[in-house]
């Protein structure tokens, strides 16, 4: 499974970097060793699973740029967007939507199963897109999904 790549405002460090222009208007990926000198906000790339660190009570504190796996789509969210959470736990968890989705309320997120084997399935409560998905380490998956309502 191929990971998106996170760009977040203000992590300084050696990895890309993208230039956002004009509240998002204009994305500027920069290449290793180039300069850039515009009046623009730097992002820097971080570690998918860091994008948590970003998030006080379900907004984000930072500028945060997605770029999904297919390198044609990004998603660009302001300081301050809200995103709405859905936690899917149970004894096993299947995953049925991911990141970069458009699902509608209503619409299955993930397969539930308990230890008997019955099936459940976690529902989305609002129509709009899976922004970021995280695995919650412990003895059984559990999954939290971030979404961003229409």
């Amino acid at each position: 499974m191929k990971i998106p790549k996170i760009y977040v405002e203000g992590e300084l460090n050696d990895g890309e970097r993208v230039a956002i222009e004009n509240n998002g208007k204009i994305i500027i990926f920069l290449e290793e060793n180039e300069e850039y000198s515009g009046n623009g906000k730097l992002l820097y790339t971080v570690i998918y699973d860091d994008l948590v660190k970003y998030l006080s009570l379900n907004k984000l504190k930072k500028d945060v740029l997605i770029q999904y796996p297919d390198k044609h789509t990004v998603t660009y969210l302001k300081t301050g967007t809200e995103l709405i959470s859905v936690v899917a736990e149970g004894y096993e968890v299947y995953p049925i939507m991911d990141f970069g989705f458009r699902v509608l309320k209503g619409y299955r997120l993930a397969t539930l199963k308990s230890k008997k084997g019955d099936l459940r399935y976690v529902n989305s409560p609002v129509s709009g897109t899976v922004i970021f998905m995280n695995e919650i380490p412990s003895e059984r998956a559990n999954y939290v999904f971030y979404m961003l309502e229409e």
